[in-house]
């Protein structure tokens, strides 16, 4: 089979791809942290069970870390461009982070690979010529360039398993750590490339290119565009495309730069398999006719959800004018409007046109907790429905009713299909999802993720968190404890130093 012929006809075909293992180093505040997923301690079959993993811990102990991780890996795979901000992520006075996953892949035939994808990221300091940085207006608000880029300094690709009717064990076959070569073993370049040499000129310029723009070497488009001139198929070259395809339709994640945005309220980002629409609350939208179906068609799946976890709430894009795009195809004028089964709701205007009587109002004037369900619950449909589907979303509880939070937790791990990544203070979730989901920060930088140990069938996790902050009966501590006499002589300095101050 030809690449292109597979990038044709193959690439609704995937295999059922799942997360199973993370490991972090020097990463902001992890010096070194790994975490194994349900799916990675024991064998899922192709098309069951979900697979949930809750991070719980004490503030600035490497929650969003763990997420921001994943945001970096998701873009890396995508060929995107890796945006400067993430240069912080280099824990300070380290040359770089080392980032390493673990996939899982099942392909409805029985066939099952292991893959591992590691890489290095640096960050290197770069001229400041004024205005905005590499993130791009709506990111920057305001905010001066960065003084750093992401450099990706080596990647790893290794596999395992069923490849040409045998079994492998786990090997490289893509290195760039240390070879001066586009990309080692030696042995493995025959499955990617001839040996041309005008082929192999420009595979080091694509690799030195990659360096340049932030960007990965494997997953990059110039490096795919070489393999397709050579033209040889091989199914190592098949996980690599099986891993694009998934970063891009079902690896999502959701940072607390997105949840800033509603917090703020700057708008509503609305995650679609599409990708991410920042639709704006305190003006119209203009919008083409494409995008229009498409979100009116995901607001008519969230709101089959929406109207069961907040009763009587229903929302939509109220259309206000058509209008003319600047390619002379026709538009649309809307706002995003909430409507509910309340007769005596005080609000700035109603649609007669509502269904059901429902009254109508802005959706600016609903409340955090809200925006943020209606924000990501198309991605947690997807993920609930489909198998390949990992979510990841940091501060899932920021104004989350926490009964209803626990309610879509546990109806995930009954029923779902997918994979459920989340960051949380609140503990509801600890009392109704399985102690294998979830993870516990620790205050040791050089093993910061950890599971409980010692916690039966019968135990309250909730509870035994707050015991395990006063005991510390774990091997790790999880939480560095306060003293609740020194903050009292704390607030009292403070307040003495300011009134002498004014």
């Amino acid at each position: 089979m030809r690449i292109r012929q597979f990038r044709e006809y193959h690439w609704d075909k995937l295999p059922t791809i799942r997360l199973q293992k993370a490991v972090l180093e020097n990463f902001k505040s992890v010096e070194y942290g790994e975490i194994t997923f349900a799916c990675g301690k024991k064998f899922v079959p192709y098309g069951t069970d979900s697979d949930i993993l809750g991070l719980y811990g004490q503030n600035g102990s490497g929650k969003t870390s763990f997420i921001e991780a994943l945001a970096i890996l998701k873009l890396l795979m995508m060929g995107a461009e890796v945006p400067g901000v993430y240069a912080e992520c280099v824990a300070k006075g380290q040359d770089s982070s080392r980032l390493e996953f673990t996939f899982d892949l099942q392909y409805a035939d029985g066939r099952i690979r292991k893959v591992v994808y590691e890489f290095r990221l640096a960050a290197e300091e770069i001229e400041i010529s004024g205005g905005f940085g590499q993130y791009g207006a709506e990111e920057a608000a305001g905010m001066p360039q960065n003084k750093y880029k992401v450099r990706i300094s080596g990647e790893k690709l290794s596999v395992s398993g069923d490849f040409d009717g045998r079994k492998l064990i786990m090997q490289p076959v893509i290195d760039t750590f240390s070879d001066d070569r586009p990309f080692g073993p030696v042995s493995k370049q025959k499955y990617f490339v001839t040996n041309d040499r005008k082929h192999i000129d420009e595979l080091n310029i694509v690799r030195r290119l990659a360096e340049e723009k932030s960007t990965s070497f494997i997953f990059s488009l110039g490096a795919a565009k070489v393999f397709d001139e050579c033209n040889i198929y091989s199914e190592f070259y098949q996980v690599i495309m099986e891993l694009a395809y998934y970063s891009q339709l079902y690896l999502h994640v959701v940072d607390t730069k997105s949840t800033g945005y509603i917090r703020l309220n700057y708008g509503l980002p609305l995650y679609t398999q599409s990708g991410r629409y920042l639709l704006k609350t305190d003006v119209p939208n203009i919008m083409p006719e494409i995008v229009y179906r498409e979100l009116k068609d995901q607001f008519k799946n969230i709101n089959i959800v929406l109207s069961q976890i907040v009763p009587g709430l229903n929302v939509d894009l109220h259309e206000l004018a058509p209008a003319m795009m600047k390619d002379g195809s026709t538009g649309h004028v809307v706002e995003i409007v909430s409507g509910r089964n309340e007769s005596d709701m005080t609000v700035e205007h109603s649609d007669e046109n509502a269904p059901d009587g429902r009254v109508m109002m802005p959706f600016r004037y609903e409340s955090d907790g809200i925006r943020k369900i209606v924000s990501v619950l198309s991605l947690i449909i997807d993920a609930y429905n489909e198998q390949s589907c990992t979510i990841a979303i940091d501060e899932l509880d920021a104004g989350v009713f926490e009964y209803l939070l626990g309610e879509i937790l546990q109806t995930f791990q009954d029923s779902g299909k997918g994979q459920f990544i989340f960051t949380s203070h609140n503990l509801r979730p600890l009392e109704v999802i399985s102690k294998d989901y979830i993870y516990f920060t620790t205050t040791n930088p050089h093993n910061r993720y950890i599971r409980m140990k010692g916690i039966g069938g019968t135990n309250n996790l909730r509870s035994t968190y707050f015991r395990e902050i006063v005991v510390g009966e774990q091997d790790e501590e999880l939480y560095r404890n306060t003293k609740k006499y020194k903050i009292v002589s704390a607030f009292r300095k403070a307040g003495l130093e300011n009134g002498e101050a004014t």
